[in-house]
């Protein structure tokens, strides 16, 4: 696939090398938080498998119907990661609503930093550091769905490369 394409098939090659050390990166993250324990815990793992599943079927067949393919994948990737990040910025925000309703302490503890009706900063929401749903892996997602794609940028244009 990329031995006669030059720099172009160099950057593909780095691209896809890319998409598998972030697929296997953010499986290892998913198995070390043990996230299948529901139907939307699964979402990422099915992800993945189509994100490698594509990923080999371009390497092995580099067509303009491949490409077509690692495109839509790469969409799906990116949105997935878009519906994980706001599942998680959500699981976080009902946690920490949670732990203000069940806190008698009513002192401002905010030090300045604006506050939602639970009591918890958007900032801490987001860095899950209210709640128990961290976002690196649902975010991590959207680059490696990002890489898929820009890989097949020249494939299936039905132009050749100027040789030389």
């Amino acid at each position: 696939m990329f031995g006669g394409e030059g720099a172009a098939g160099g950057l593909r090659a780095g691209l896809l090398l890319l998409v598998v050390l972030g697929v296997v990166g953010v499986a290892l993250s998913l198995a070390y938080e043990r996230h299948w324990q529901g139907p939307w815990q699964l979402a990422p793992w099915i992800t993945l498998g189509i994100v490698t599943a594509a990923t080999a079927a371009l390497m092995v067949r580099p067509t303009g119907a491949m490409a077509w393919l690692a495109r839509t994948v790469a969409v799906l990737a990116i949105a997935s990661s878009a519906i994980g990040v706001w599942q998680h910025v959500d699981a976080n925000y009902n946690a920490g609503s949670a732990t203000q309703e069940d806190s008698h302490d009513h002192h401002d503890h905010s030090h300045g930093r604006e506050e939602n009706s639970s009591g918890a900063s958007m900032g801490d929401v987001v860095t899950g550091t209210v709640g128990h749903a961290p976002l690196p892996s649902a975010l991590a997602i959207a680059p490696v769905g990002l890489a898929l794609g820009l890989a097949t940028i020249g494939l299936g244009s039905g132009r050749r490369p100027p040789q030389g």
